[in-house]
Formats: C-alpha cells, sequence, structure tokens
C-alpha cells in the first residue's frame, strides 16, 4: 500500500488517482498537500523565467574569449571569441556548377600572438561580408565571435555571419614617402605596418592571384608595388574568373594614393615591401602636386 495513500487515491470513490487532482472516474476533487501544489503550478513559471535569464546572459556576456592556443580537441563546436590580426591576404573559392551568382566561401588566417589559425567562411555569410563592405584583409585587426572545429590534427574556426566580426583598419592620416619606405625596411617600417603613400602608376600587371600596381614617386626612381588580392575582385563580383581583367584598374601615367599593409617579398638576400591593398576602397585618384609632397623626406 502507498505510503500516500490519501493523496494517490480518491477520498469519494477510492479508486487509484496517483498525481491527478481530479478523480477521472467520479469527477470529485482531490487537493494535494501545499507544498506539492505549489511546485507543480511555480515548475512552468520558473521554467519560463530560466528562458529569459539564458537569453539575456547570452546576448550581454556572449562566447568566452580564449586564446587560440588553448583549443584542442576538447574544444570542438565550442562558440569562442577571440582578437587577433589577419596574417595573410584573402582566399576566395568560387562555388562549382551554380552560375555566375552561385556565390563562393572565403579563407583567411589569423595571429594572436600564441598561435595561427585558419578561418572559413561559407555562402551565405561570404554574401553578407561582401554586402556590408567587411571582407578582412592582411594588418586587419578583428575580433570574431565563431565556432572551433578540430579536425584531423588542427582546428580552424566557422565564421557563420558578417555580425560574427569587427574590424579595426585604419589608415594613417598623412603619407609616407616611398623612399622612406624603402630606406626603412625593418627599422622604422616593419611587416604588418599599416602605411599610406602616394605615387605615379609605372606600370599594371595581371596574374593568377593578384594585381600588381608599381608605383613610383615621380621626382625620384623609388618604386613601390601595391598589390590587390584577386581574390577581393572575385568574391565582390568585380571579376568573373581567375583570368578575368579588373577593367577600373588604374592606368600607367595615374596619380594615385593607396593604403595598406606592408608584406615582405623576395629572396631571403634580397627582402622588399609590397603594400597589400585591403579593398578597392584602398585605392584613390590624386594629382602630381600631392605625390611630389607626399614624397619630399
Amino acid at each position: 500500500m502507498s505510503q500516500n495513500y490519501e493523496e494517490t487515491h480518491c477520498k469519494a470513490c477510492g479508486r487509484y488517482v496517483g498525481a491527478l487532482e481530479v478523480c477521472p472516474f467520479c469527477r470529485s476533487f482531490n487537493p494535494k498537500r501545499p507544498i506539492v501544489r505549489l511546485i507543480k503550478y511555480l515548475t512552468p513559471i520558473i521554467s519560463v523565467l530560466g528562458l529569459f535569464v539564458l537569453h539575456y546572459i547570452g546576448l550581454n556576456y556572449g562566447n568566452p574569449e580564449v586564446k587560440l592556443d588553448t583549443l584542442t580537441k576538447r574544444s570542438n563546436f565550442a562558440q569562442i571569441t577571440t582578437a587577433a590580426v589577419v596574417n595573410g591576404p584573402l582566399r576566395y573559392y568560387a562555388a562549382t556548377n551554380k552560375g555566375e551568382d552561385g556565390g563562393g566561401s572565403i579563407e583567411f588566417e589569423i595571429d594572436d600572438g600564441t598561435a595561427l589559425m585558419l578561418v572559413r567562411c561559407y555562402d551565405d555569410a561570404t554574401r553578407e561580408l561582401v554586402e556590408a563592405k567587411k571582407l578582412p584583409a592582411f594588418g586587419d585587426k578583428v575580433k570574431l565571435r565563431a565556432s572551433f572545429q578540430y579536425k584531423g590534427k588542427g582546428g580552424f574556426l566557422i565564421l557563420g555571419s558578417e555580425k560574427g566580426i569587427d574590424i579595426d583598419r585604419k589608415t594613417p592620416e598623412t603619407a609616407s614617402p616611398i623612399k622612406a619606405v624603402n630606406d626603412n625596411a625593418g627599422d622604422k617600417f616593419k611587416r604588418g605596418d599599416i602605411v599610406k603613400v602616394s605615387g605615379r602608376v609605372d606600370s599594371v600587371a595581371n596574374s593568377k592571384y593578384e594585381i600588381n600596381i608599381t608605383l613610383d614617386s615621380a621626382t625620384s626612381e623609388n618604386q613601390i608595388t601595391a598589390v590587390l588580392p584577386l581574390s577581393v575582385l572575385q568574391a565582390s563580383k568585380l571579376v568573373k574568373d581567375e583570368s578575368g581583367e579588373w577593367t577600373a584598374a588604374p592606368r600607367a601615367g595615374d596619380f594615385i594614393t593607396v593604403s595598406g599593409a606592408l608584406e615582405l617579398r623576395g629572396r631571403k638576400d634580397d627582402k622588399h615591401f609590397v603594400i597589400m591593398l585591403p579593398a578597392v576602397e584602398s585605392i584613390v585618384k590624386t594629382s602630381e602636386e600631392t605625390v611630389k609632397k607626399d614624397n619630399i623626406m
């Protein structure tokens, strides 16, 4: 016999009713103890309030901020936040067999000082980044809210939306002379520094992965190359394929001002700087007078 016979059996007909308060046989009301009734009716209310609390925590506290070297296979599928610097050019992969408007995905590498890690962004998120003009570029300081996935011997991050990335891309207010950038490599200027220079376009050359714009100072033989990754143009649908030409590219003889991050190129004993351009908006037409003024040492 049950220890709570009076609460589990109907007081009118004596049949078993369990947790029910209304007997299904004679429809008599069988009230439970006050504490039981309190728990029964407060449980759904507490559950709903708990959902609101979780929603508030998610909005105000978000994902934990971590260092890349702490992410291991035990962190698989973790939602994390990290602050880092983009360590290389953007790579774009067009979707196959989906037509010109089929979209594509992008990849870029980040460095937070503890480790390097690849970040992937698939079709929908890539489209959002292009529309919001938030394509990351070499030298950008970024804050990511992404999902970590571990595969094989390493892991990578998946950026699911343009809202998951904040980009800090600062352009210097004043231009540096081309000669000063070339002469102070490794001293005043180093890899990843953001610079602005003005020059006359000496030549524009297309390669499989980038467009190289060679600038001279218009007053001397000093030259520097500004590099616009083809992936930036492909993701923005400004060229149709890898061999396509950018019709809006500057022409030889144009005077332009460019801004971007310094990258080292060349052989081990013959390193030189190039300027990695983050976007087409980083190229601005200017005048010959401005070029001469910006290149005064």
